[in-house]
């Protein structure tokens, strides 16, 4: 999900009946849903999805299940390794906001593992960074420049990884460009212990920005006053309920270079009296900010397994 001020509108993506995710964008009231991948005859038809505007609001980055793959249906999804998210099997494209044109932008070998991962525009929409899935089961950073003529193309890719032969995952550009705050396993070695780092694009080096037992995930950067904030969402202080497999995560905010961590929600206390308890677990996931700074809509996912969830309005008071 990702909302674009230029346009004023929202972007996300759903399943259709035949279980393949669309994409979709609607104003922010939830009005004039319009279906922008449908009816593309250079767009593959298999999963679509993981939208990201560009900065201007005519376009909108996904990526899309190659047409040619076939993969195992499992929890009532078709094709499950190449859901949006996972990546497996998947190109990166470029969509005309009005739905009119898509451009394909990767094309990644039909190998059983690679594919992209969760692509994003830098704020000025001049680059963009995605994950690269490998034959060997990891993953690299990449960041090409984005043009626009004579057809939208990338120019060559730098490839980054900063912590070896590990999972990497794409969070969102600092608001100056020159840092990607990202998310990997490069020192716990397990993806449900993920931490969230800064990496800095001209030297190549990385700074961790959260610690602990816990798993982390889907930084965003959100500029303020005073700087950069990343909200992320985090495992911490979260509670195992009973006859439940999984621990649900909320989201955090830090500064860039780490101070000031802060709880932002309490989805997954024990506390039955708060108004933000669930009875079952809930795993935020990636935020978008809106025109107004005193809310964000995230992403909520109800089952990992099946991929679903919905969307919170998250109001707070800036201190």
């Amino acid at each position: 999900m990702s909302w674009n001020l230029a346009a004023n509108r929202i972007v996300y993506m759903a399943p259709g009946s035949n279980g393949y995710y669309r994409v979709y964008t609607r104003k922010p009231d939830g009005s004039d849903v319009r279906a922008i991948t449908e009816g593309i005859p250079s767009l593959p038809t298999k999963h679509q999805g993981a939208p990201i505007w560009h900065p201007s609001g005519k376009y909108v980055l996904i990526e899309a299940e190659k047409q040619e793959w076939r993969d195992t249906r499992m929890f009532g999804s078709p094709d499950y390794g190449a859901l949006p998210g996972f990546g497996m099997h998947d190109d990166m494209w470029l969509v005309a906001a009005d739905g009119s044109k898509a451009w394909r932008l990767t094309n990644e070998p039909m190998d059983k593992q690679q594919g992209i991962l969760l692509p994003i525009f830098s704020p000025d929409g001049r680059r963009i960074a995605w994950s690269d899935r490998q034959p060997d089961k990891t993953y690299v950073i990449k960041v090409a420049d984005f043009y626009l003529t004579p057809e939208p193309h990338l120019g060559p890719a730098r490839s980054y990884t900063p912590g070896g032969k590990q999972y990497y995952e794409p969070g969102s550009f600092s608001s100056d460009g020159k840092s990607l705050l990202y998310t990997s396993d490069q020192d716990t070695h397990n993806f449900w212990l993920s931490q969230i780092y800064r990496l800095d694009l001209a030297t190549g080096r990385s700074v961790r920005l959260t610690f602990g037992v816990t798993y982390n995930e889907h930084p965003v950067v959100v500029p303020t006053p005073t700087g950069d904030w990343v909200v992320y969402m985090s495992s911490q202080g979260s509670h195992r309920r009973p006859m439940r497999l999984t621990l649900g995560t909320d989201w955090f905010a830090v500064r860039l270079d780490g101070t000031g961590r802060k709880r932002l929600t309490s989805m997954n206390t024990l506390d039955h009296s708060s108004p933000e308890y669930s009875s079952q677990p809930m795993v935020a996931c990636r935020i978008t900010m809106g025109p107004d700074p005193t809310f964000f809509l995230g992403d909520i996912q109800d089952s990992l397994v099946r991929q679903t969830g919905l969307v919170k309005v998250v109001r707070f008071t800036c201190k």
